[in-house]
């Protein structure tokens, strides 16, 4: 499936992983203490307070017991550095970094973040540094993306060609995100268009025929179609975290992604868990420990896990507890828990809930959720709304029963017919595929391009 495929690179800059923070205030180790100082650095970046950032990182860094992740706060508050406009100190901070035994000189040349550092003396010594230390790796990181295709999805007001040349990307470049970037550019085209929302999704993809590329979708929303954001109102709670439960998540949410960015651990060789979801396994050595213990302790404390999903200001926290309800007694209470939560303010949590509620239906033999909700979640405006949003719709198609799934036919087609077809047309595979397999099982048909599925369409009845 292209869902486990792609990764949605929601992050900071090229090497910025989320941080967990402990949810206990006692930080009773230097790893603790450098996770807190990670996660203040995050939320600075968020903010725009890149000398901010680049403090709290380097603290971070200097907490860092570790070398990978000592290399990757030193790198982080690099990038933060050079977006504070000190190039100078970007440049000591990437020193250290790679004194620390940073090794990805592909993603070092072409960080954006990092443009104004090239200029300065030292800075090929840097690049020779990283490339040295590639050599002695026991395995290479992620290649870095090659750009594959551009997508702009939502406006009427605004062209695809307007939007293309304003993000100023361009096919087969080699290309590092960069959030901050990103929302220059957001802002750009929201002020340009009159935008109620604009949203850039870069969705790197680590398996499969796609392996190694990356495709951007502009997300839109048009200031007269503001329905379309209607989302739950902003938690605004503090709420305790089960015997750490929460946390827990989150070290094993860090511990994969610094994996995998170090090409420790390779997503194509396939990984199992004991319930429907877990994301990356637990087969690495650093990741053992976790799901014994989200086994035993998930379901006594899915109350209170369920607590922080509702009602926690954090969304980190509360997608840590989206995944975390994957553990829950059973998948109907798995469902019960996270139906409420598909239209959360927060993109990542949403995310959360439809990957698990997908891998829950995947692999029951009967609907679990409503396909009304389903089909009103395919209109939230992110990418990586609509990929799961269909994706769990198809899901549920597969296990109606004949006559029910002619009942859904004609209700749903009406409903999502115009945009399904749009979607067949895109370049992004995890918006066009869901598409075409919705069309496929409410048709019967097997056409392969958009101009067929919208001919088809013209046909059906009103």
């Amino acid at each position: 499936m292209k869902l486990l495929q792609g990764i949605a690179l929601v992050i900071l800059g090229a090497s910025c992983a989320h941080t967990p923070e402990k949810a206990s205030p006692a930080e009773s180790s230097p790893a603790d203490r450098a996770q807190a100082l990670s996660s203040q650095a995050d939320k600075a970046y968020s903010a725009q307070d890149f000398s901010g950032c680049a403090e709290l990182f380097r603290q971070a860094a200097e907490a860092s017991t570790e070398d990978d992740p000592r290399a990757t706060a030193f790198y982080s508050a690099a990038g933060c550095s050079a977006l504070a406009g000190n190039p100078t100190q970007a440049l000591e901070l990437l020193r250290r970094s790679v004194q620390s035994g940073y090794f990805d000189p592909d993603t070092l040349q072409h960080d954006p973040e990092l443009v104004s550092v090239h200029a300065l003396p030292g800075w090929q010594e840097v690049v020779a540094g990283a490339q040295a230390n590639l050599a002695k790796a026991p395995s290479p990181p992620l290649p870095v993306a090659k750009l594959a295709g551009i997508d702009v999805y939502g406006s009427r007001r605004a062209s695809t060609e307007a939007v293309r040349q304003m993000l100023g990307f361009e096919l087969g470049q080699l290309i590092v995100p960069s959030k901050a970037l990103f929302k220059q550019k957001e802002e750009a085209l929201q002020k340009q268009f009159n935008l109620a929302f604009a949203k850039i999704a870069f969705i790197y993809f680590f398996g499969g025929d796609d392996k190694g590329s990356a495709f951007i979708t502009a997300d839109l929303v048009d200031a007269e179609d503001a329905q379309r954001l209607r989302f739950l109102p902003e938690p605004t709670g503090h709420v305790p975290d089960p015997e750490s439960l929460v946390a827990e998540w989150q070290a094993y949410d860090f511990q994969t992604e610094r994996l995998m960015k170090t090409g420790q651990l390779d997503p194509e060789k396939g990984f199992t868990c004991r319930v429907a979801h877990c994301t990356f396994g637990f087969a690495h050595p650093t990741l053992e420990r976790f799901e014994p213990l989200f086994l035993e302790k998930v379901p006594r404390h899915q109350d209170a896990i369920t607590k922080v999903l509702r009602e926690d200001a954090d969304a980190a926290k509360r997608e840590a507890a989206a995944y975390l309800l994957a553990y829950a007694a059973s998948p109907e209470q798995t469902v019960a828990r996270l139906v409420p939560s598909i239209r959360d303010p927060s993109g990542s949590v949403r995310n959360g809930v439809l990957r698990v509620l997908i891998a829950t239906q995947e692999a029951a033999d009967h609907p679990l959720v409503d396909a009304a909700v389903v089909a009103d979640a395919a209109s939230m405006p992110e990418t990586t709304d609509r990929n799961k949003a269909l994706f769990l719709l198809k899901m549920l198609l597969d296990d109606l029963k004949p006559d029910a799934l002619k009942a859904q036919r004609g209700p749903l087609l009406k409903q999502l017919g115009p945009q399904l077809v749009t979607l067949a047309a895109m370049q992004q595979p995890i918006n066009r595929e869901p598409a075409i397999e919705v069309l496929q099982a409410l048709s019967g048909e097997s056409f392969e391009t958009a101009d067929q599925w919208k001919a088809w369409l013209a046909r059906q009845p009103q």
